[in-house]
């Protein structure tokens, strides 16, 4: 596992790497920019009037990286530790992540062309540590929120709500860029007033955090509380469909039952949705480039979530699998078909950006066709190779850290890919629509040849079917 891992840590250095450049180049670039657009004001105002738009690029990074406390705890279940002290210490360490310092790379730069010759270097330091006990503050506003999202998918409305009314507000009233405004400049003149009110907030957050992680401790450790069933779903329409009718159903079982697949589902669902409103109802992502992309994702995002662990989540019970004739093949179909149907719900969440004329239909349907046909061909391949078991429900305490280079590669290539053909037929045929209509037809062409390729990737699954089933039992829990 650690082999399989290093892959995936190094493209994370570097993703990191190049972020980091980002925030420095643009802490050096924005002085700049908020003279030449507000000559009236200091750009440290004008930063600080902004602040919630840094907390809220914060909040959504966390969704990357940032572990949940609790998801620490379970190791530690059997010793004679309390676990209101393994959670307060990890919560504790999550204050002290190196992480919360990366905005650091903004400001520092930021603060030293703005603040230097106004303030001093006391200043500049009242300033950074300001915002850093913010962030940190943040973080554990994001673990809540991630915490109750990981209870119930309604919970997302939580901070939508919470940044939609900031963002209202600052439209309505201005009453948060004053807030802003206030607050920073309290920083950097080091009034007490303003460090309470921040270290207030932290205390908050810490302490909503840690009550939420005990009770989702001791919910998923104890077991206090059990599951009545109430109603079965059979889904009777499936079964004119024989034996890949039966395979569907587990399918639909797998997505709609279990802890892992359900919020995999839920979380590109929600992708989809935002990408799609910045599409339609903004001017953020107009180059031709992202157009392309944003189609291609929205399609592929869910089939990609799911088929990039093609066979993992089937490692908890393979071996009856492989105990009958072809079921193996029979499953894939059921996976292709299944993900197939499921690319109708972006198919109509695209409505709103064909209506604004951000793409047009035949944009549309490439972009479906290409992934029916050749992104799902290019994850099918993982299913030859994947040979570690995902675990089904192990949402909060589990890492189910599987990824390694070779899936990395896939993914990256069905997401980009199309795009790059696309771009290139572009630069080639500047003057119609040949990049599209060519990406169709490939797209239609790997569509109607899924039999045949479902079919080489059972064959190839079969004759690694030892090693891989050695290691779905090892890496059982």
């Amino acid at each position: 596992m650690y082999q399989n891992n290093k892959f995936g840590k190094y493209f994370m250095f570097v993703f990191a790497g190049i972020w980091v450049a980002y925030l420095v180049m643009f802490g050096f670039l924005l002085p700049t920019i908020f003279r030449e657009e507000m000559p009236s004001m200091e750009p440290y105002h004008i930063l600080n009037r902004g602040m919630w738009f840094i907390f809220m690029a914060d909040f959504a990074m966390r969704f990357m990286g940032q572990k949940l406390p609790a998801s620490e705890v379970k190791p530690y279940a059997l010793l004679p530790v309390k676990k209101r002290e393994v959670i307060d210490c990890h919560l504790l360490l999550n204050g002290v992540d190196m992480y919360n310092l990366i905005w650091l790379f903004l400001l520092v730069p930021f603060g030293c062309m703005t603040l230097w010759k106004f303030f001093g270097l006391g200043g500049l330091i009242g300033f950074l540590l300001g915002y850093l006990i913010l962030i940190v503050a943040n973080g554990y506003w994001n673990a809540l929120c991630r915490t109750l999202m990981n209870e119930h998918i309604l919970w997302v409305l939580l901070p939508i709500a919470v940044y939609g009314g900031i963002i209202a507000l600052m439209v309505t009233t201005k009453l948060p860029n004053t807030i802003g405004m206030e607050w920073g400049e309290g920083f950097i003149q080091w009034e007490p007033l303003a460090f309470l009110a921040a270290l207030a907030v932290l205390a908050l957050m810490f302490w909503l955090c840690r009550v939420m992680q005990l009770r989702i401790v001791d919910k998923e450790i104890a077991r206090t509380k059990t599951t009545k069933l109430k109603h079965v779903r059979e889904y009777k329409f499936l079964d004119r469909f024989g034996e890949i009718g039966e395979f569907l159903r587990l399918e639909i079982k797998l997505l709609t039952r279990n802890k892992v697949p359900k919020v995999q589902f839920r979380m590109g669902l929600i992708f989809m949705i935002m990408f799609s409103f910045f599409l339609a109802f903004t001017d953020m992502y107009d180059n031709d480039f992202m157009r392309y992309f944003i189609a291609i994702y929205n399609f592929s995002v869910l089939g990609v979530m799911v088929l990039s662990q093609c066979m993992m989540f089937e490692g908890n019970y393979l071996d009856g699998l492989m105990s009958r004739k072809e079921s193996i093949l029979t499953l894939l179909k059921a996976k292709y078909y299944l993900q197939c149907a499921i690319c109708v719900v972006p198919l109509l969440i695209m409505i709103a950006p064909v209506a604004k004329g951000k793409l047009d239909l035949l944009d549309v349907f490439a972009a479906f066709f290409v992934t029916t046909g050749f992104v799902f061909f290019i994850m099918f391949q993982l299913a030859v190779y994947n040979k570690s078991t995902m675990n089904l429900n192990e949402r909060v305490m589990g890492r189910n850290s599987t990824s390694n280079w070779f899936q990395t590669m896939l993914i990256m290539g069905g997401f980009f890919l199309p795009v790059i053909l696309i771009m290139t037929l572009n630069a080639i045929f500047p003057n119609g629509r040949t990049s599209v209509w060519v990406t169709l037809a490939i797209g239609l062409a790997f569509t109607i040849a899924h039999p045949l390729w479902l079919r080489n990737v059972y064959h190839r699954f079969m004759k690694r079917r030892y090693v891989n089933m050695a290691g779905f039992r090892a890496s059982r829990p």
